[in-house]
């Protein structure tokens, strides 16, 4: 009898991730990459360099810019981006990977991965 119970549950619980995941959502937590395009962002204005950076070795960056890329308009964002302790501190004028859904990059962006990267 309780072999049955766990076994329903179980089964019940696959169904709901692989429903959730036909819809484009990851159910066991985190962002999802799904319909995400690449584009670049053009750093317009960037904070000071903070004399250390905290107990994982990451700095945080607030940046404006504009992102470029396809399926979207040139747009205007404002957010944080975190730098590892070994990277080089982004200038204006940089252009960063940064990645989308497409149509709302402006709520949507996040800085891409870079390969090679120290941090």
């Amino acid at each position: 009898m309780l072999f049955s119970i766990v076994l329903l549950v179980v089964l019940i619980v696959a169904a709901i991730a692989m429903f959730m995941q036909f819809r484009g959502r990851n159910p066991f937590g985190g962002g999802s990459s799904v319909g995400m395009v690449q584009g670049t962002l053009t750093v317009t204005g960037v904070a000071d360099r903070p004399a250390e950076p905290d107990k994982n070795g990451q700095m945080f960056c607030t940046l404006s810019g504009t992102i470029l890329g396809p399926e979207t308009a040139p747009t205007e964002v404002y957010g944080t981006y975190i730098v590892g302790q070994m990277q080089t501190w982004p200038r204006v004028g940089d252009e960063l990977p940064v990645s989308y859904k497409p149509g709302k990059a402006e709520t949507t962006w996040r800085a891409a991965l870079q390969p090679g990267a120290a941090g």
